[in-house]
């Protein structure tokens, strides 16, 4: 036992003897700067670049057992091929490092890190080329096999990591310092350039599971896109390599741009928040986030697990109060005026969603614009080919209320600013209507109801709108509506498999107002009446004109209680009248609309053309019958009404009555759909008064001479 602690003493004591004599003879007798020379061979040989060695190497050991190296000006070229300035450079550089802890309590020391004045210059050549490309070492044989015998066995890899996390020793740096540093990017293919200057980084004592501070700040420069501007980055981060968990506390990222490829010309961003990974869980998790941009504020939370085999994730986005409006002003997008100044002026969401690698879903969504509310759930899988599902709804969605208003008009305007008034811009009838090759990767299923729609004035409640699409057949069925005291049911397909579109529609109206329709559409109740109107269209195109052209299908319509005040059969009659008796015509303040109990008919379509042969109307005035087309792609009609009057239409000692009761009057409807003409046909009708006249005479004139047994003789 004796014997053997006079070893140890005197193994402990030579090798103290050894430290100290390496101390103080390795600085004396070995100076680093004779190996200039064979240091720059060296790195010649293996990379085939130039090293350059200014200044001085310092070299020092100190005890217990410690090592420091400075070193001066330092330039490696660059590789072959590229430009003669340098790859990278530096005036100063100093490292400390102390080994004994590392022997004794595998700890390593490392003093402060010192990098003064570097410069990096990296570059991609016209041809895709790297300046850095020949500088990255090749993993050796034995690294490969190493890796693919710990691959074989999960065992083999768990023990490995244990090892690995037991052997790793722990760490402590006094800092980092990093002043007055250049990184340079050119990429010669695009020809952009981009500049970080005046580059420092700093890092406090960093301590093994403790925290330290850091700080970033470099200026940047870049043409394309083109930005100038700060970048600054603190952060507390705890960094524990035995037990592979990196944190970064109150991280916050500061960046002020100026520059044309900055939507309005500027922008000051920050994010902000709380980062921490953990190696052994493979979970990455981010709280607190705060990103400030442009006048809006996101808040967000996200978890990442499972992230070195199926990853899984969750989390929570909230976008606080903003006005788009102003929003989009920061970002230089020109608003067109709108009829509600208050349109776009408040807006908010909250988003909370979870996945995988194979799908998104977004278990609640609550979002608001103005006063419309949307709430819901919403689904993607199968990022490959993505299925979307989503169930959502709005409150109300009053398009209206985000109308565009009218241009003001100068009162006196130029001729040049006349012209351009004047000239319309009208979307081409043979421009593609349905984006095709979207619908065919479409697949969905979805649903949206609405509280209350409103558009053009019109105005639905109750909205209920299922979507579902697969491999280019889209099927809106159904959509439905209350609408002005009635419904609507309208079911549409859209099937884009084959090369030409189709689309069908099938629509059912019901019990509906049509005078308080057209009153919030127009303003005015040119026709009233009850409706209820049965559609079953197809037609084929991805264009206005052969849509149009293309259509064929049946509609019947049957409205009952109604009047048609553009219809005006029974003024034109009463100016008829008059004509034919020689009198004035009648006063306009007259009625001047077309009453009906029923109108009723069944229209036939055959590419474009609309028919109909059974058109039929009754009211207290008059019976009524159509017949006739219209050429929709020739935007043609030609109808005739055959009117047959029940009264003489003498209403009140106001209006002026007619003599065409029980007569069957022919009323023509007939032009360009922008040049309609009315036209009340009464030749007949005339030409039978004359006859019963000249009739009348003659057989007056007959009696007078021959007496009353030849009395109505004469006949036409």
């Amino acid at each position: 036992m004796t014997k053997l602690l006079k070893i140890v003493i005197w193994g402990v004591a030579s090798l103290a003897v050894i430290i100290i004599l390496a101390a103080i003879l390795i600085p004396i007798f070995v100076n680093p700067n004779d190996y200039k020379d064979e240091i720059a061979q060296q790195v010649f040989q293996k990379t085939g670049r130039t090293l350059t060695i200014d200044g001085d190497i310092n070299i020092s050991i100190s005890l217990p057992l410690s090592v420091s190296l400075e070193l001066g000006k330092v330039e490696l070229s660059n590789a072959r091929g590229f430009t003669d300035k340098p790859f990278a450079q530096m005036d100063e550089a100093s490292l400390y490092v102390a080994i004994m802890p590392l022997l004794t309590a595998n700890r390593l020391d490392i003093g402060e890190i010192k990098l003064t004045n570097m410069v990096l210059n990296l570059i991609k050549n016209k041809a895709g080329k790297t300046n850095w490309a020949d500088l990255g070492a090749a993993s050796s044989p034995d690294s490969a096999e190493k890796n693919t015998e710990i691959k074989a066995s999960d065992s083999g890899k768990n023990t490995a990591k244990s090892t690995e996390q037991a052997s790793m020793p722990a760490i402590s740096v006094q800092g980092l310092t990093i002043k007055n540093a250049r990184i340079s990017w050119t990429n010669e293919q695009n020809n952009q350039h981009i500049t970080l200057s005046k580059a420092n980084i700093s890092i406090s004592e960093l301590i093994e599971d403790n925290p330290f501070e850091l700080k970033m700040t470099t200026l940047i420069d870049s043409n394309n896109p083109d930005i100038k501007g700060s970048f600054q980055l603190t952060s507390a981060p705890v960094i524990s390599l035995s037990k592979q968990l990196y944190k970064l506390p109150d991280t916050l990222l500061t960046l002020d741009l100026t520059g044309r490829a900055l939507p309005g010309g500027a922008n000051k961003t920050t994010l902000g928040g709380n980062i921490t990974f953990d190696g052994q869980k493979q979970q990455l998790n981010i709280n607190g986030m705060k990103l400030t941009s442009y006048d809006m504020v996101v808040n967000g939370q996200f978890l990442a697990s499972k992230l070195d085999q199926a990853p899984q994730f969750n989390g929570k986005v909230s976008i606080e109060q903003f006005s788009p409006k102003k929003l989009a002003t920061a970002l230089g997008a020109a608003m067109p005026a709108m009829k509600q100044e208050k349109a776009l002026s408040s807006a908010d969401a909250q988003i909370t969603f979870s996945g995988d690698q194979n799908k998104l879903n977004i278990k609640s969504l609550s979002a608001n614009l103005d006063d419309t509310s949307l709430t819901g759930t919403a689904s993607i899988a199968n990022f490959q080919k993505p299925f979307y599902g989503f169930d959502l709804k709005l409150n109300q969605l009053n398009l209206d209320y985000y109308a565009m208003a009218a241009p003001k008009q100068n009162k006196k305007p130029d001729s040049k600013v006349a012209v351009a008034q004047t000239t319309k811009t009208t979307p081409s009838s043979t421009a593609p209507i349905f984006p095709v090759e979207t619908l065919r990767s479409l697949n969905l299923d979805g649903k949206l109801t609405i509280g209350q729609f409103i558009a053009g004035g019109a105005k639905m409640s109750n909205v209920v709108i299922v979507l579902k699409g697969k491999n280019g057949l889209v099927q809106i069925a159904p959509l439905k509506a209350d609408l002005y005291k009635g419904n609507i049911n309208l079911k549409t397909t859209i099937d884009a498999r084959n090369n030409t579109p189709k689309l069908k529609i099938i629509n059912e109206l019901k019990g509906v107002q049509i005078g308080d329709l057209l009153q919030d559409i127009s303003g005015s109740q040119e026709m009233t009446g009850t409706a209820n109107i049965s559609a079953d269209i197809t037609t084929l195109g991805n264009d206005k004109d052969r849509l149009v052209k293309n259509s064929n299908g049946v509609l019947k319509l049957l409205v009952s209680d109604g009047h048609i005040k553009k219809l005006d059969i029974i003024n034109t009659l009463r100016k008829a009248q008059a004509m034919l008796k020689g009198q004035t015509a009648p006063s306009q303040t007259q009625e001047s609309n077309t009453k009906f109990s029923e109108l009723k008919g069944t229209f036939n379509i055959n590419n474009g053309v609309v028919k109909n042969n059974d058109l039929s109307s009754k009211s207290p005035v008059m019976e009524l019958t159509g017949a006739g087309y219209a050429d929709l792609p020739k935007e043609y009609l030609d109808y005739t009404l055959k009117i047959k009057l029940l009264n003489s239409l003498k209403i009140d000692k106001n209006s002026q009555g007619t003599d065409f009761k029980d007569k069957e009057i022919p009323y023509t409807i007939k032009g360009k759909f922008s040049e309609l003409k009315e036209e009340a046909n009464i030749s007949k009708v005339l030409e039978e008064q004359v006859k019963k006249k000249l009739e009348k005479k003659v057989n007056e004139k007959l009696e007078e001479k021959l007496g009353d047994k030849f009395k109505g003789l004469l006949k036409f």
